[in-house]
Parts: C-alpha cells; structure tokens; sequence
C-alpha cells in the first residue's frame, strides 16, 4: 500500500471518504480538535502535523503503527528549512519500528542542511537514553562518519558508544578492529568516559594478549584514575561541587589501574615488578568517597590480590603455594577458571603433577563450555590447551587430544589466528595417536574454515592477532 500512496493529505481524505467520516465525526474518534484537522488538511497553506497527531490519525483509521510514516518525510521539511521538532521525534519513532527506508529518505534530506548533525547525535542519545543500544548504533555511526571536525568531542564520544557497544564479541579480529578504531579518540572525550573507555581498552588488550599496549592503556588509566580523584578530593569542601558521574565507583578505575597493570607485567614474565603493582591494589581501605558499591569492589581488589599473588609465585616455579592455592580457589568460585589456567601452565613449565588438582575440579570443569561470555570463552580456550598439552606430554593422548579438538573448536569460535595455528600444529605432532572420531572431528573442523575463511589472515602477511 506504502508504494500507491501520493501525499499524506491526499491519502487522509481518501481513506476519511471511504470511511464515510467528515472532519466532525473523524476529530471526534481520532481526539484531535475539529479546527486543527480542517487546518492541516484545508489550510492554504496546510498547517504541518506532528507525530503524536498523525499516530492518533493512524490508530483512528485502524492502519498498523507507521503506516503513514513515507509520506511523512515531508512534513519534517519547509522550504529550506527543517523542522527539528518534527524531524527529531519522529526518526526516533521509526527507529523504534523498525522502519529502517523512512530513516534513509530522511537522513538524505537532513544531512543537506547545516547543522544536521547536532539532530542526529541528539536522536542517537535519546535513544541510547530509552534503553535502544541497538537502534543509537545507526544514528552514532552516521556522526562518526560524517563530522568534519576530527577533535570534536560529539565526535569522540559517538566512537566511544560504539565502541563501547561490540564488548560482547567474541571475533578477535572484530575486537582488535574495534580498538584500533577508538584509540585515537580516547582522550578527547570528558573525564567520565575517558576513565570507562581505558578501562574497557585496557581488558581488551588482555583478551587479545597485547600485553605492551596494555601495560601503556593501565598506566594511562592509573594517571587519570589518580588525578581524577585528587580532584575530586579537593573538591569535596565545596557544596557546589560538580558529581562526577561514571558507570563504576572511582576506586574501580583506580584499582584496575593496578591490577592490570600488574597482570600485563605478569604475561610479560616480570614477576618482581608485577609484585609491586600487586600491592598497589591488595588495601584500598583508605580509599574517600566511597559507597557500599566500592567497599564491595575494595573487598573484591582484595581477593584478586590474593589470587595474583598466588598467580606470580606458581609462575615463578615456587610449588609449594599450590596447597593453599587450590584451597582458595575451592573457597571462591568465580577464581577457579583463572587459577586452573595459572597451574596448568605452571604445570607444564616446571613438570609437576596436577592430576589431583584436574580431579578436585572435575566438576567445574564440566560447566566451563556453557560460558558464553568473549572473555571466559578465551579462557576455556587457554585452559584447555593447557590442558590438552599437559595430558599429552604424560602420554595419555586420548584425553589430550579431546581437550585439543575442544580448543581447536573454541579458537576457530574466536577467530584466532595465532591460536588456530597453535592448536593445527599440536594436533599434526599428535596425529598418530589420535582415534578415528577424533581425526573426524579435526578435518571437519578444518574443512569448515577453509570453506568459510573463517580465520582471518591480515594483508597476506601474518596472521590478524599476533
């Protein structure tokens, strides 16, 4: 019916005709004023309508939400101008039905106008406000690629929503295109997101073991993190002081600023030094300006100390921790992934045994492949290389080569190159030992990412993550 209709006046009075309706009765059922409606459909010229009167035409015609919408582009345009009033609301609406070609005809017109992208970035932030992170990703990706002015903070903070938007990827390669596209606005947004923006640069840099520009992203956080609070510090006197307002409590930011800083020394094998960083965040009690939310998270930098601490040693080749280890890891859950790698690792470096460790969390370990979240499916993977790698040194190849094809799987769900390669050259020096399902298992998995080009190799030349 959307491709018949001529101009949104015409179509009214057609359908008021059909109904048998005269403005009288049709104001009455549609609850618009008798002189408005004559003015919008007989005025000379036509009074423009808003949104909230041709939805209530709509509902009043019984037509499905939008009907009318194609034809109401032009409404939102007189003359020269645009109508920021009409304009606004209504792509807000029709990003919330869906109504994906009335957005297009739109924009088309708007951004001929000046100025056009002060609406578009308010629509992306109203809707981004009402809960619609999927529709506020369209309207911010037209700012970011439209503004001229490249120091722009409207700019940098569209990079930032969408940035912000793709955390739950699992494709590398997806995230190390995400971070290499946002760096360069980080600092150029206000302080509240520049805090929230390292900290997720930072955890990405981990994810895709970029373990120097992770140490560079924690030092950063830690600066702002450090300043941001003797700011607010001396504020605090002042009752007129601004709130600063960020998705976390401060001594979040400022307590990641160590600890990932300290975890990046760790994956660099400086232990000494990660030490230090450690203790940076082991007793944050002193922490001002705090609320339950922080104490909570003091409480919880606590116990990530503890188990980094235990990390560091294992790492270092001092076994004799690993008794009090796996007791706190049996005491805290949420730590069992994360240790299990760290021994499994420390395992097959120094060639002890962690058979019983495998078996007193056997149980666990079962659960770890309904994780769905990108970072703890990296570190099923991690872990079950490990794994896979430890079994098969003690020659029991069976079970060595089911944790590998397990990896193999997940490195492939990941679109990890250098892990992909990790795992086919494992498997080929394994081959022989490997029973027919597995050996099935394996071409199957290979044969789906040659016919998919699932894993991305970057300009011809190495693999994307490396």
């Amino acid at each position: 019916m959307e491709g018949k209709l001529t101009t949104i006046r015409s179509e009214i009075e057609k359908n008021l005709s059909r109904s048998g309706h005269n403005l009288a009765s049709f104001s009455k059922i549609c609850g618009l004023n008798r002189g408005s409606l004559s003015a919008i459909l007989h005025g000379n010229p036509p009074k423009p309508m808003s949104l909230g009167q041709i939805d209530a035409i709509i509902k009043a015609f019984g037509f499905p939400d939008g009907w009318l919408y194609p034809l109401y582009v032009d409404e939102c345009f007189n003359e020269e101008k645009v109508s920021r009033r009409r304009v606004e609301p209504f792509l807000i609406r029709c990003a919330e039905l869906g109504k994906q070609n009335c957005i297009d005809d739109t924009l088309n017109r708007l951004l001929e106008y000046p100025k056009s992208l002060d609406i578009v970035y308010s629509i992306a932030e109203k809707l981004l406000n009402k809960g619609k992170l999927d529709e506020s990703m369209f309207f911010y990706k037209i700012v970011a690629e439209n503004e001229s002015d490249s120091y722009s903070e409207r700019l940098a903070i569209s990079h930032y929503r969408i940035f912000r938007a793709i955390l739950s990827i699992v494709d590398s390669d997806e995230k190390l295109h995400a971070v290499i596209t946002f760096e360069p606005f980080r600092n150029r947004l206000p302080e509240n997101m520049q805090l929230d923006g390292l900290l997720t640069l930072t955890q990405l840099s981990f994810d895709l073991r970029r373990w120097i520009k992770m140490e560079s992203f924690a030092d950063e956080l830690r600066t702002l993190a450090n300043a941001v609070y003797r700011d607010q510090l001396r504020k605090s006197q002042d009752s007129r002081k601004e709130v600063l307002h960020t998705e976390r409590p401060l001594v979040v930011y400022y307590g990641h600023g160590y600890l990932l800083k300290a975890i990046s020394l760790t994956k660099q094998g400086k232990y000494e030094e990660a030490k230090k960083y450690t203790a940076g965040y082991a007793d944050l009690s002193w922490f001002e300006m705090i609320n339950e939310e922080g104490r909570q998270a003091v409480e919880q930098f606590r116990l990530f100390a503890i188990g980094n601490g235990f990390t560091i040693e294992m790492l270092m080749g001092n076994v004799d921790v690993l008794p009090s280890y796996t007791d706190f890891l049996a005491d805290h859950p949420g730590e069992i992934l994360a240790g299990l790698i760290t021994i499994m690792d420390a395992a097959n470096r120094y060639g002890f045994s962690a058979d019983n460790i495998l078996t007193r969390f056997s149980r666990e370990m079962l659960r770890f492949e309904e994780f769905q979240e990108p970072n703890n499916v990296d570190r099923v993977f991690r872990l079950y290389y490990q794994v896979a790698i430890y079994q098969i040194n003690r020659k029991r190849y069976i079970t060595g080569v089911d944790y590998l094809v397990k990896s193999l799987e997940l490195s492939i769900k990941q679109n990890n190159g250098k892990d992909f390669i990790n795992c086919i050259t494992l498997f080929e020096m394994s081959r022989d030992y490997a029973n027919t399902a597995q050996q099935e298992k394996y071409r199957e998995l290979v044969k789906g990412v040659r016919k998919n080009e699932k894993i991305t190799i970057d300009d011809g030349k190495r693999f994307s993550i490396v």
